[in-house]
């Protein structure tokens, strides 16, 4: 889910409830401290490893999740920061045990809320890497995006009043309710219809659309389901492992890029994958590592969207004399 609902969500409950104002401000900060992770994750791109450091890692779990939150309570703390931030919004923060409750408050919400998208959250790494997802809503939802910024908008165009407008939160709520009984009906319509198979139902950008990924022996079958229609709107069909060259020569290469981390974080990060292995001509291999589903979504979705998938949907090595490496 965006940023700006990950904010708005934990200040208008704070807002109907009544909360004092710095309990507000430390549930606000909670509620948008795990994807604060983006400021961070360039860290794991100069310097791989198995640590989760890639948005929606480390940072989104029940343990490290408070911990860094109260990292950037700390920094957010500190005067040079704050005399920074109050140029665009202004906010009082104090160290408490009811605060700290506030702030671990917000994570827990933010985590429950990225738990009903796509991909979902590691809730108990380092114990355990599982990502656990409810795959109701897409994780770039645009409807909601659209929903906050003008939530956003009104709460802008009323900041001089005194009382919390309680109505807002109400048509807030009505609002998600409603998209996510659009988004519940609509997984059991693609569920039933591709039922007996084995397959996997995950939501689109398209309140009405989803993304189907079927398993098969030797490929990955990706449909696009419309819940309106009960149709099926495309298919595409993707190899599991394609080879072009010399099959012992291909399994050694790839053993050798397995070994990668940046390998392995993609496979822990990826929908199912794929893998095509080509021999270049000074003997080196070339080895793509792609999401199926992502690479189906890609061809149909919107062209503003595509960049953020691609980061998700393959990762390039070459194999040169055994040694593995990532490429661009």
């Amino acid at each position: 889910m965006d940023i700006f609902s990950h904010a708005l969500i934990p200040y208008l409950l704070g807002g109907f409830f009544c909360l004092d104002r710095r309990l507000l401000a430390v549930l606000v900060l909670g509620g948008i401290a795990p994807d604060l992770d983006t400021l961070i994750s360039w860290i794991g791109g100069l310097y791989p490893s198995d640590f989760l450091l890639v948005h929606r890692g480390f940072t989104h779990t029940i343990f490290f999740g408070f911990f860094f939150a109260l990292l950037v309570f700390g920094l957010a703390s500190r005067q040079p920061v704050r005399t920074f931030l109050s140029r665009f919004i202004k906010y009082d923060l104090i160290f408490s045990p009811a605060s700290m409750a506030f702030l671990y408050a917000g994570v827990l919400l933010h985590l429950f809320v990225d738990y009903t998208t796509t991909r979902g959250v590691p809730l108990f790494y380092p114990w355990q890497a599982a990502r656990y997802s409810a795959d109701i809503f897409s994780q770039i939802e645009p409807a909601a995006l659209i929903a906050s910024l003008l939530v956003l908008a009104e709460l802008i165009r009323e900041r001089q009043r005194i009382t919390f407008n309680k109505n807002i939160l109400i048509l807030f709520v009505v609002f998600f309710l409603i998209m996510g009984a659009i988004r519940i009906e609509g997984k059991a319509s693609a569920e039933s219809f591709f039922s007996g198979q084995n397959a996997e139902v995950h939501p689109d950008s398209n309140p009405f659309s989803w993304v189907v990924l079927e398993n098969e022996s030797n490929e990955f079958l990706v449909c696009r389901y419309d819940s309106l229609t009960g149709e099926i709107t495309s298919r595409s069909a993707f190899a599991k492992l394609t080879i072009a060259s010399d099959a012992a020569e291909a399994k050694q290469a790839i053993s050798a890029a397995e070994e990668l981390p940046q390998v392995r974080l993609f496979r822990w990060r990826a929908y199912a994958v794929a893998i095509n292995a080509t021999s270049e001509k000074d003997g080196s291999w070339a080895i793509e590592y792609y999401d199926p589903l992502v690479r189906g979504q890609m061809q149909s979705s919107w062209p503003a969207f595509r960049p953020a998938l691609r980061g998700y949907g393959e990762v390039r090595v070459r194999v040169d004399n055994g040694e593995a490496r990532v490429e661009g």
